[in-house]
């Protein structure tokens, strides 16, 4: 049985690096594109972790609230990251797998430090995601906590 653990991590050294792209907010339009990269983003992750559904996005009612929060990277009218702003949190830091080992991760992130309205900021990674976790302690997080997904 594979243990499912995840971790808090918290911005702790401040990064001085700015951000080179721009985000807008979620555009209906997008609606297919990000539910192919989401879905594409996670799967592997919640299949490995017995996650059910592993294609978390089913149909359109994922869309139907809560997507005040999602900004977009866009380039050439193509979605290629996004990333959601919860609060103090960051979540849901997501990169086409076809443009990924490219910074783009790195620029939403530090899109999303430069935009989030809280002093104290956070965010989850399920300890799996080794990449993900390497990405964020290499801009200014750190683990303050680890838990069992349920």
């Amino acid at each position: 049985m594979t243990i499912r653990l995840a971790h808090k991590m918290e911005y702790l050294r401040p990064e001085t690096e700015k951000a080179t792209v721009s985000l807008v907010p979620f555009d209906p339009k997008y609606q297919d594109q990000y539910r192919r990269i989401y879905n594409a983003c996670y799967h592997e992750m919640r299949e490995a972790l017995d996650i059910k559904p592993y294609d978390f996005i089913q149909d359109d009612s994922f869309f139907r609230e809560g997507m005040g929060n999602i900004y977009l990277l866009i380039e050439n009218g193509e979605l290629i990251g996004s990333v959601a702003l919860k609060g103090s949190e960051i979540d849901d830091l997501i990169v086409a797998p076809e443009h990924q080992n490219k910074g783009y991760g790195k620029q939403i992130l530090l899109w999303a430090l430069e935009n989030i309205q809280s002093d104290k900021i956070i965010l989850h990674a399920a300890q799996w995601n080794r990449k993900a976790i390497s990405l964020y302690e290499k801009n200014g997080f750190e683990i303050t906590e680890t838990f069992e997904i349920v």
